[in-house]
């Protein structure tokens, strides 16, 4: 009989049979085996035909393929490459110059999330996360042992449909978590799945802990640049001191649509990124080498990409919005950035027989709200990036759907 080890049934999160019925796992497996109603809108990714990789990917990968660039490179990545993308990862988080040892190419973002924290985490370390927050990170930290300690988001109430209070973290819940002499803290920023921008005194507050109670933090910034509106972006790196204790994690796989190129970034103290060095030439070995390439043309030539790409998220992004709050059985305020909106469901029925019957019914696949933390059951995430006709037909039909469970 085949026993799986112990790490491996962690991941699965089975605590979660008791509000789930099953195993987070096996709630997934639930909602990918299900039938769906002709061609399937996937709104748990964006579009990327609709929004297509910048005109430079393309040609990069191309000339490198073609023996331009190296099939093998270091482990951290090819070194002319982590040159360019140092001094230009310096601009975007605001920090002095980077050095090619404080960064390294990873395969995805993801990626550079379990290398982070396979070079931190012991079995037993105490992991602060806020609740809500990516729907992977839980999973890898029970993989590794580690202990998850919740940290209450705070949102505006969805019955405020404009702007109000800004999104921030329980600050005195983070104090109260912070004196348990935590080993980590990771959170992502802007928020995934709610679009939520912390403000200065939040990212503030998560530094003067770190500091305080001397742990390392990972800042999970993939979607730093799909800000809307000019909304100002605190980086926690950035701050005094805090460079010697953050690892940022970025990339081009979202704003620029290059997800299928699986490239990341991680930026950090260089023992830490060592560390990373060392797991990931026992794991993966290397980011994909010829893609690598594309990173010497990210943040430096994307500036026009970029800003026409943030007028036409923003457009579905209202737009989404305005269908959402017209609707008697969905409520959400609108995101400060990402591509994904977060809406409370004003029904009675779980979050796994709504995603199982917009997938049956309305054609359309979408993240379940449970899989973000205990503070995303009700809801459910939804990507705008879509085509727009699609997408407005789309939105018709989860508003009918629901509204049938009612």
């Amino acid at each position: 009989m085949l026993h799986l080890p112990e790490a491996i049934t962690r991941l699965s999160m089975p605590e979660l049979s008791g509000t789930l019925g099953m195993s987070l796992r096996d709630a997934e497996r639930e909602l990918e085996t299900a039938p769906g109603r002709g061609p399937l809108l996937d709104a748990t990714y964006a579009d990327t035909h609709r929004f297509p990789a910048p005109e430079w990917a393309l040609p990069a990968f191309t000339a490198a393929a073609s023996g331009g660039g190296m099939t093998y490179t270091p482990y951290r990545g090819d070194r002319p490459v982590r040159e360019t993308v140092a001094h230009n990862v310096s601009t975007v988080l605001g920090v002095p110059a980077t050095g090619t040892a404080d960064v390294i190419l990873t395969p995805g973002t993801q990626g550079a999330l379990f290398v982070a924290l396979a070079a931190v985490l012991s079995p037993g370390d105490l992991v602060l996360l806020p609740d809500p927050d990516y729907l992977s990170t839980e999973r890898m930290l029970r993989y590794f042992g580690a202990r998850v300690r919740r940290i209450p988001m705070i949102w505006p109430d969805e019955s405020e449909t404009g702007r109000g209070a800004r999104p921030t973290l329980d600050l005195d819940e983070l104090e109260r978590a912070a004196a348990e002499q935590p080993r980590l803290m990771v959170f992502s920023h802007p928020n995934n799945p709610t679009g939520a921008i912390y403000g200065e005194e939040t990212i503030a507050a998560i530094a003067a802990a770190a500091e305080r109670h001397d742990f390392t933090v990972i800042a999970d910034e993939l979607y730093c640049r799909l800000v809307y509106e000019g909304e100002p972006f605190h980086h926690l790196a950035a701050l005094d001191g805090m460079a010697e204790r953050t690892v940022t994690l970025l990339g081009p796989s979202k704003t620029e649509s290059l997800s299928g190129y699986r490239l990341g970034v991680a930026v950090g103290p260089k023992p830490l990124v060592d560390a990373m060095e060392d797991v990931q030439s026992v794991t993966a070995l290397r980011a994909p080498a010829y893609a690598q390439h594309l990173l010497s043309h990210w943040i430096a030539e994307d500036g026009d990409f970029l800003e026409q790409r943030l007028i036409e998220y923003q457009a579905l992004r209202d737009a989404t919005v305005k269908k959402i709050n017209a609707s008697s059985v969905l409520r959400v305020n609108a995101s400060y950035g990402t591509a994904y909106v977060f809406p409370k469901v004003l029904i009675g029925a779980s979050d796994q027989a709504i995603a199982l019957a917009l997938k049956e019914q309305a054609g359309v696949v979408v993240n379940p709200g449970y899989q973000f933390g205990g503070a995303g059951s009700g809801r459910l995430r939804l990507c705008f990036a879509q085509d727009e006709s699609a997408w407005d037909a789309a939105l018709d039909r989860i508003i009918d759907v629901i509204g049938s469970l009612a």
